[in-house]
């Protein structure tokens, strides 16, 4: 049974979390997305991820190909700021493929510029 119980564990830890992918902002370079399903609500302050997916591939610095990175945000509808506290970069699209670094940094929230992307997602994710 032991041996059933750490199989199982084992085979839920590799299957891949889908999420729930909501594009808010397009141009000719990239799309803007972001997972409806929240992580976490607290009033009007809300821990999402959002996702950058690259039209063409970028290279970092190390000289490998990106096409998407993914960002752990933090939006506060009430003041209308917005900050990421980690970023994983991805050699795949809807973060997927070989994840090629991640950084973890300090939450530091700005205010949202009027028109911005960030300005878009408040207003769909602040309903």
């Amino acid at each position: 049974m032991k041996k059933l119980l750490i199989a199982v564990l084992a085979l839920s830890c590799s299957l891949p979390a889908f999420a729930d992918w909501v594009s808010y902002q397009r141009n000719a370079e990239n799309d803007e997305l972001y997972d409806n399903q929240f992580i976490s609500r607290n009033g009007g302050v809300i821990r999402l991820w959002t996702l950058t997916e690259y039209a063409q591939p970028i290279t970092n610095l190390e000289g490998q190909e990106l096409l998407s990175e993914k960002f752990l945000t933090t939006v506060d509808c009430e003041v209308r700021k917005v900050g990421s506290e980690k970023v994983m970069k991805y050699t795949g699209r809807r973060a997927e493929g070989q994840l090629v670094s991640t950084m973890d940094t300090t939450l530091r929230l700005t205010t949202v510029r009027k028109g911005s992307s960030d300005d878009v997602l408040l207003e769909r994710v602040c309903r």
